[in-house]
């Protein structure tokens, strides 16, 4: 048995309104205002209220370079994932010595040696700690980590993992480019980290009420590959969206989730938890719609959205951080964990109450 035992999270440190927002990408924007105004409807549908970004409104004046989207990725990770992760040790009254191996998951930005390193040099962590970087599952990798950090402490249960996913989307904002991609991106996206502690279930801190990892399917589908992902251009990263995505959650997810629960002899009806990853509106309401849920049932994941966006990977961590500090739940219940990410790949977690 492997348990959530805690997590934490660290908001980028400057707070924008997304009418703020919307009205930055009509300036940004506004040697085209027809198409601008064309497309600024998106701010308005997203849902979103509030989102956090690495630097203030003027950082993005100006172009930046690879070197310097590099620079801000290194220097806002180390920053935002030690606040998340003594946020993530304080709840638990854990400490860094009850940590054995680091899974660090983002796609924002590149390093080497990786993020994680310059973690354990930060905090002084234990020099023997084993480490698992994982780069490039964009929005599922939270998913993806918690999976990793699930099947480590079934194979060792005397084991803690600590999950950090990191990122910063904001790094991917282009200038004078005026494809819809970035311009949904911009609507989108911000920075944030969130850290986990998942235990086995022979560790001390596994004595306390929590949420059980049961099993997961991980699945890719075929001839996807131009659905999400990175576009490598000489400042940095562009995003790739596929207006197809909304599509694909309908047809695929699920089936994919009850192939999962079948594995335990139970259906959808039996869940009453959902952790699902908020990668916009239209997302959320593919899920809701082709699992024929309530009302509410997603609205862990609508106000993450709201008061967060989109931060890719940390995103459903955050989600799961609200489930769990809600703490509106009874032991035995049943619930997912559920992100898409380029591949275009599914990631799906099912989970107890303890």
């Amino acid at each position: 048995m492997s348990r959530v035992i805690s997590i934490g999270t660290a908001d980028g440190p400057y707070k924008f309104n997304q009418c703020e927002v919307k009205k930055f990408a009509s300036e940004l924007f506004s040697e085209n205002k027809h198409y601008i105004n064309r497309m600024l409807g998106v701010f308005d549908n997203s849902l979103i209220e509030t989102r956090h970004f690495a630097h203030p409104r003027d950082w993005f004046d100006n172009p930046r370079n690879f070197v310097e989207r590099s620079e801000s990725f290194l220097q806002n990770s180390i920053s935002l994932s030690v606040s998340a992760i003594n946020d993530c040790l304080n709840k638990a009254s854990a400490n860094l010595n009850d940590i054995d191996h680091i899974i660090f998951v983002s796609s924002t930005g590149i390093t080497t040696p990786t993020v994680d390193a310059h973690l354990i040099n930060e905090l002084q962590m234990d020099p023997h700690i084993k480490r698992t970087p994982i780069w490039g599952l964009g929005c599922v990798g939270g998913a993806v980590g918690l999976t990793r950090a699930m099947e480590y402490t079934k194979a060792f249960p005397k084991s803690a993992v600590l999950l950090i996913a990191l990122e910063i989307c904001s790094l991917a904002f282009h200038r004078e480019d005026y494809s819809k991609s970035n311009i949904v991106s911009l609507a989108l996206f911000s920075d944030g980290a969130a850290a986990s502690i998942v235990s086995g279930n022979e560790h001390r801190l596994s004595n306390t009420p929590n949420i059980n990892l049961l099993k997961s399917l991980s699945t890719t589908y075929y001839d996807s590959l131009g659905v999400m992902g990175w576009e490598v251009v000489d400042d940095g990263f562009k995003a790739i969206f596929s207006k197809d995505i909304p599509t694909i959650v309908r047809k695929e997810v699920k089936p994919n989730i009850e192939q999962l629960l079948s594995e335990s002899s139970l259906s959808i009806s039996d869940l009453t938890q959902y952790a699902v990853h908020p990668g916009g509106a239209k997302v959320l309401m593919e899920y809701e719609g082709s699992l024929n849920l309530p009302e509410g049932a997603f609205k862990h994941s609508r106000k993450v959205l709201r008061e967060h966006g989109n931060m890719s990977s940390a995103t459903v961590l955050y989600v799961l951080k609200e489930i769990m500090d809600e703490k509106k739940y009874d032991k035995g219940e049943h619930g997912i964990i559920s992100a898409l990410g380029p591949g275009f790949s599914s990631e799906i977690i099912l989970f107890e109450i303890s």
